[in-house]
C-alpha cells in the first residue's frame, strides 16, 4: 500500500513537471507567433481612420484601405429625400498608392520597434493623398441623372408695374432648383474634403444639397433698384398731377392731368409719353389758334364780311417746339400756365380773335383809313393808295407794321426820287404809312387819276403823327 502511493506521488511530480514544460514551450511559441505579427505586419489592435488593419501586412492594409475608400457610398439628399447614390470610385476618386504604401510603411516600422506583449487598441490618421478623375466625376454628377425632380428656374430680380398698386414694385429674385453642375461639383467636393477629415472610412458620405447647388438669379434685388422704383414712382406720380393751361389772351384751354395720364405708355422698364398722342392735341389746337398764313375773315368798318388771302398777320403755334416744351412741363407734376411756343405771334389776342380791337383798316376801294384801339375808334380818315398800275398798286392782305421810323427818306432808284416824310410805318415790301404834304387832298378817286403813290398809303399829316403815336411795331394792318 505504501509502495503505491510513492509511485503515485512520483508519478504526479512527472505529470507536472510535463505540464510546466509544455507550458514554457507554449509561452515561448506564442511570443514568437506575437513577435512574427508585430513585426512582419502593422501589428496586432490598430486602426487606420478607424478602420481595422490588425495583423495585416503593408500591402493588405494598403489594399483593404483602398478599396474601403473607393466602394464609399456617396449619397446626395434633397429636400429630406435620398435622390441620387453612387460611389467614390464611380466619382474618381482614389488613393495615391505610393503615399499610402510608404505611410504604411513607417507606420508598421514604428510599431516595430515598439514590442508589447499585452497591445491596447489604438487608431492612426496617417497621410494621404486623393487622386480624382474630373472627368468622370463630371459624369457622374450629371445633371441629367437629377431629373427625376420636378425643377423651377431660377428667377432675376426686376422691376414691374404693378395694374393692382397702379405703381412699380420690386420683385425679390428667386432661386430655383435647377441643379448648376459647377455649383455641385464643388459643393460636393468641399463637403467630401472636410468629411475625410474625420470619416474617410465610413461606409457612406450623405451629402445634403442646399440652394449653393442650383443655377442663382443673374440679377439679385440692390439698393440701386430700389432707388430705381422710387424715382419712377415719383415720376409716375408727376405725370399724374401735372396740369398745362394754355393761355390765349382772356381764353384759355386747360390739358388735364387726366388727358396727360391717357398718354402714359408704362413698361415695367419704365414710362414714356405717347408723343403721337401729344403731337394730335398740339395739331388741333393749332388748327382753333393759328390765325397767320390761312385765310382771314373779316368784319369791315362798312359792315360788310371780306376774307384776305394774303394774310401774313397773327399766331403760329411752333408745333415741334411746343411738343418739346410740353413733354418737359408733363414731368413737373405741377400746374403751369402759359402761352405756347409760338413760332410767329401777333400782338395781343383774345381766343382766336388776334385783334383784340387794336388794328388799322384800310378799304383800297373807299381810299378810306380807319384806327381801332381796344376796340375803340382813334381815328378815321381819307387816303390815297397806289395807282392802280401792276407795279404801283397797295398790296391787299394782312400784316403787322414792321417798325416806326420819323422822320424817314423814301427814295427809289427805278422812279428816281428822294422824298423826306415826318412820319413812317412801313407794313410790307417796301410800302407803309406816311404823311404826303404834296397830296392837295385825299380820298375819291384821285388814286387813279395820275395821283397815287407807288404803293404806300398816303395820309394828311395830322392824321398820320396821330397814328404814328398811337401805335407802335407789330401793330396789325389789314387791307382789302
Amino acid at each position: 500500500m505504501e509502495e503505491k502511493k510513492a509511485f503515485n506521488k512520483k508519478k504526479l511530480k512527472v505529470v507536472l513537471a510535463l505540464c510546466i514544460v509544455a507550458s514554457v514551450i507554449a509561452g515561448i511559441g506564442l511570443l514568437v507567433y506575437i513577435h512574427h505579427v508585430d513585426t512582419t505586419t502593422l501589428g496586432r489592435k490598430i486602426s487606420v481612420y478607424g478602420l481595422d488593419v490588425s495583423k495585416l501586412t503593408v500591402e493588405e492594409a494598403q489594399q483593404k484601405i483602398s478599396e474601403t475608400f473607393q466602394n464609399k457610398t456617396v449619397t446626395l439628399n434633397e429636400d429630406g429625400e435620398d435622390i441620387y447614390s453612387t460611389s467614390l470610385a464611380q466619382m474618381g476618386y482614389s488613393l495615391d498608392q505610393d503615399v499610402l504604401k510608404s505611410a504604411l510603411e513607417t507606420l508598421q516600422q514604428q510599431r516595430s520597434q515598439k514590442f508589447q506583449l499585452l497591445a491596447l487598441q489604438k487608431d492612426y490618421q496617417i497621410d494621404y493623398q486623393i487622386f480624382k478623375d474630373e472627368a468622370q466625376e463630371q459624369t457622374a454628377l450629371a445633371v441629367e441623372n437629377f431629373n427625376n425632380k420636378e425643377r423651377t428656374d431660377s428667377t432675376d430680380a426686376h422691376i414691374r408695374y404693378s395694374k393692382k398698386k397702379q405703381k412699380y414694385v420690386l420683385v425679390e429674385q428667386v432661386v430655383g432648383n435647377q441643379i448648376d453642375e459647377n455649383r455641385l461639383l464643388s459643393f460636393v467636393d468641399d463637403t467630401l474634403d472636410e468629411k475625410f477629415k474625420t470619416e474617410l472610412f465610413v461606409s457612406e458620405a450623405k451629402i445634403v444639397l442646399s440652394e449653393d447647388v442650383y443655377c442663382q438669379p443673374d440679377i439679385e434685388a440692390s439698393g440701386e433698384m430700389k432707388q430705381q422704383v422710387k424715382k419712377l414712382n415719383s415720376q409716375l406720380k408727376k405725370y399724374r398731377s401735372t396740369t398745362v393751361t394754355y393761355v390765349f389772351g382772356s381764353e384759355t384751354q386747360v390739358l388735364d392731368s387726366e388727358t396727360i395720364s391717357s398718354w402714359l405708355k408704362i413698361k415695367n422698364s419704365g414710362m414714356s409719353i405717347d408723343q403721337d398722342a401729344a403731337a394730335n392735341y398740339i395739331s388741333e389746337m393749332a388748327n382753333k389758334y393759328n390765325t397767320i398764313y390761312v385765310p382771314r375773315t373779316f368784319h369791315t368798318s362798312l359792315g360788310t364780311d371780306i376774307t384776305v388771302s394774303d394774310n401774313e398777320y397773327g399766331y403760329r403755334i411752333d408745333q415741334d417746339g411746343e411738343l418739346a416744351q410740353l413733354l418737359e412741363d408733363m414731368k413737373s407734376g405741377e400746374d403751369i400756365s402759359r402761352e405756347p411756343v409760338y413760332s410767329s405771334s401777333g400782338m395781343q389776342r383774345n381766343g382766336t380773335d388776334d385783334l383784340a380791337g387794336s388794328y388799322i383798316e384800310v378799304s383800297l376801294d373807299a381810299q378810306h383809313l380807319w384806327l381801332y384801339k381796344d376796340g375803340a375808334l382813334i381815328t378815321e380818315t381819307d387816303i390815297v393808295s397806289g395807282s392802280p398800275t401792276a407795279k404801283r398798286e397797295t398790296y391787299r392782305g394782312a400784316w403787322p407794321i414792321a417798325y416806326k421810323a420819323s422822320p424817314f427818306t423814301l427814295s427809289s432808284e427805278e422812279y428816281g426820287y428822294a422824298t423826306t416824310v415826318k412820319y413812317w410805318m412801313p407794313f410790307v415790301y417796301g410800302q407803309g404809312l406816311h404823311d404826303a404834304s404834296w397830296q392837295s387832298s385825299f380820298g375819291g378817286n384821285r388814286y387813279k387819276t395820275g395821283h397815287g403813290s407807288h404803293g404806300c398809303i398816303n395820309l394828311p399829316e395830322d392824321q398820320a403823327a396821330l397814328i404814328y403815336n398811337t401805335i407802335d411795331g407789330g401793330y396789325p394792318i389789314i387791307i382789302y
